[in-house]
């Protein structure tokens, strides 16, 4: 059998070709966009090198190649079109089904935009060969920044560090140099920035500096991301507890193991106090770069354990909020990982009550529930062993794969709308014994994922945040009728047995309360952040607003980075147009093809 879809573009590797191409059509002259211009598409964790060669006919028409120096046969492929009108960059490559939008600079330097093929989107930034670059450094309140030496970011983008103490009460001892990207605003700025605050907890705030999302939120203010201690660069707690690219292995078997868990503790105790990592001391650290930087007000964004974070500034910092949006909320009385239990198990509910709405999946796989029960009974004796196809390496390998592992994929793959629509094709397969085409696809998502998080961060968050206030009757409660049942929490019960615990105050789990507008958005297809989490926090917030996406999951999207954008302009969260959050759909279910 083949698939009719790919099961998950989510690892796309562009393939060029040379394949004729039709005649260039109507365009528009620009002399100023004329000649080389490089650029480095970035996919998963794979860099392709571009080169645009525009030329100017004599006529005044546009005409362009494109050079994919990492690929095989790949040079000089046509531009089917391509206009400049409005300072905007418009091309198209029909063949390969590539569409590109960006913007040019003020200075005719950088073209920034957005590189789609086939629907899926990769932020892409074009330069001008032979254009110098200015080094010179930037004061900005009481620090310095230099321009940043990466081809991801604009290079109006500054790096820089700011010191604190890890010990923030005693003021002595070791310092941690936060690590500080700073996206000067594109148009005329607003005297307060955007600070963006990670998820995880343990994902570092400036991976996400090259993202397509920040672009609208830079044009009237800067954007300031600040690696949280124990994450990015700012002393990184890193913990090696899965498998890796090339061996899958360790992601399918015991979820935390205690002897690794036991290992990383002591190798990180060389270089960090593991009790000093908490979220209320790390958003003092941020307030202190706020000032640094010469700020006197912010607005605040985050989203998942990035919400939880913002929601702890806002309680700590409250005269120095003007505005914070939260996405996928956590509030600090989530109890991670508590609710997953039955935010998965509603999730998978609603994803097969879709599946059986629609009638091409449904006619495909009519019941799809009764086929994952079959699934869930392998376990019934044990770990399972499946051989599956490594995707990075092109290679079979066999893994053993626990209970815990399997349905805990599940819920990551429930995060990302193109996976959740593969996941009734995927079930079907694995009823009928081919269960490795699920788990190599939960490999590539999973695996993304584990690759942005310092887990020794998110011990030192969780042990001391959440684990101290879960229950033994909470977590019975919680995990009854859900096929997930406890299979991350007791897990982490155990993990932060061996770790550490900060001291954190007995009201850390209380509402926060203040007078900043605040706008919440989540999406009641989230496994793990859906609407009822948040129902407390938002009653305690008289000026928050909450916008529920119907077929919204984990993951962002344009509606909701263009409502941020206007909540932060406005600085109110009344009167925001929010009918875009009905236009998310799911994407079409994955159907096998005979």
């Amino acid at each position: 059998m083949k698939l009719k879809y790919a099961l998950l573009p989510l690892l796309l590797i562009i393939v060029f070709s040379t394949q004729p191409h039709s005649a260039v059509r109507a365009q528009t002259s620009a002399p100023s966009v004329k000649g080389n211009w490089s650029g480095s598409l970035k996919i998963a964790t794979t860099q392709l090198r571009l080169v645009l060669r525009i030329s100017e006919q004599s006529d005044g028409r546009l005409t362009a190649y494109l050079d994919s120096i990492d690929q095989p046969d790949a040079n000089n492929l046509t531009v089917d079109t391509i206009t400049f009108q409005k300072n905007t960059l418009h091309f198209e490559m029909t063949a390969l089904t590539v569409v590109f939008d960006g913007t040019l600079n003020q200075d005719g330097s950088e073209i920034t935009g957005t590189f789609i093929q086939a629907g899926n989107s990769f932020p892409l930034i074009f330069r001008k060969e032979g254009m110098a670059k200015s080094r010179s450094p930037v004061r900005r309140g009481q620090v310095q920044l230099t321009p940043c030496d990466n081809p991801s970011l604009t290079s109006d983008a500054l790096c820089g560090t700011y010191e604190v103490y890890e010990d923030r009460a005693q003021r002595s001892g070791r310092k941690i140099a936060l690590n500080i990207i700073l996206l000067p605003a594109t148009g005329k700025a607003s005297p307060d920035p955007l600070f963006y605050l990670a998820g995880g907890p343990g994902a570092a705030a400036t991976s996400y500096a090259g993202e397509t999302f920040l672009t609208r939120l830079r044009r009237n203010r800067d954007i300031v991301l600040v690696d949280q201690r124990g994450t990015g660069k700012s002393n990184p707690l890193v913990c090696a507890l899965t498998g890796t690219q090339s061996d899958m292995r360790g992601f399918f078997g015991e979820v935390f193991p205690p002897d690794k868990v036991r290992a990383c503790r002591v190798e990180l105790e060389k270089v960090a106090n593991l009790k000093l990592y908490t979220t209320s001391i790390a958003m003092d650290d941020l307030d202190e770069v706020r000032a640094g930087l010469g700020y006197e007000r912010i607005n605040v964004y985050g989203g998942s354990y990035g919400s939880t974070a913002a929601l702890v500034y806002l309680r700590q910092h409250p005269d120095r909020v003007r505005s914070l949006a939260v996405f996928g909320v956590a509030p600090p009385d989530a109890k991670i990982p508590l609710t997953f239990a039955r935010g998965v198990q509603d999730a998978v509910n609603i994803l097969f009550a879709d599946c059986q709405a629609e009638a091409a999946c449904h006619a495909a796989y009519p019941d799809v529930a009764a086929e994952f029960k079959i699934i869930m009974a392998l376990f019934d004796k044990g770990p399972v062993q499946v051989t599956t196809t490594n995707i990075y390496t092109r290679q079979e390998q066999q893994i053993t794969l626990s209970r815990d592992a399997f349905v805990d994929s599940i819920r990551v793959m429930l995060y990302v709308p193109n996976a959740a629509a593969a996941l009734p094709a995927l079930i079907h397969l694995g009823a009928k014994g081919n269960l490795g085409a699920l788990i190599g696809t939960a490999f590539q998502v999973v695996s993304q994922i584990d690759s942005r998080i310092n887990r020794g961060m998110q011990f030192s968050v969780i042990c001391a945040e959440d684990v101290p206030f879960i229950t033994e009757d909470e977590v019975k409660r919680t995990s009854e009728n859900s096929f997930y049942g406890d299979a991350r929490v007791r897990p982490t019960v155990r993990a932060c047995a061996e770790w550490p615990k900060g001291t954190v105050s007995p009201s850390f789990l209380d509402p926060v309360k203040a007078e900043a507008p605040v706008l919440m958005i989540s999406g009641r297809l989230d496994p793990v952040t859906p609407p009822w989490v948040s129902e407390k926090a938002l009653k305690a917030l008289p000026r928050a607003r909450m916008v529920t996406i119907p077929n919204g999951t984990h993951t962002s999207y344009e509606c909701v980075e263009n409502l941020v954008a206007e909540f932060i302009d406005n600085g109110k969260p009344e009167g925001l147009d929010t009918s875009c959050v009905n236009a998310i759909k799911r994407p079409p279910f994955t159907i096998l093809q005979q």
